[in-house]
């Protein structure tokens, strides 16, 4: 079965995400003086399954992101950084704002603001 380009696109967004996550986590463990291991325990993870996430191989899930900013008494945008939160514009739009335009549209599964 062959891969269409636009599906190996993705993967590679994701793959180089994963990897800016992990490389923000390195240096936010360095920063305040934890090792791996370290997060490893208070995750209740393998010291190998937070290696290959902060080695970008597999990516880390935002309650994990969530956890280790806590963690870390850190804003989860100070862990992430600016270059990651910028929103990116993908091939059907912005996915940020997807739903908020400027029509007035709610956000899906949101209760829908009366019309005046």
């Amino acid at each position: 079965m062959a891969v269409s380009r636009y599906t190996r696109s993705v993967r590679d967004e994701q793959k180089e995400w994963a990897a800016a996550v992990g490389d923000e986590v390195r240096a936010w463990l360095a920063r305040s003086r934890h090792s791996q291991a370290q997060l490893a325990d208070h995750l209740g993870l393998a010291k190998s399954a937070i290696t290959r996430r902060v080695r970008g191989e597999y990516p880390f899930a935002i309650t994990e992101l969530i956890e280790i900013s806590w963690w870390l008494d850190i804003s989860l945008e100070q862990l992430l950084g600016p270059d990651i939160l910028r929103a990116q514009k993908g091939p059907r739009g912005d996915m940020v704002t997807a739903g908020a335009s400027e029509k007035g549209w709610a956000l899906w599964g949101s209760n829908p603001r009366p019309m005046d």
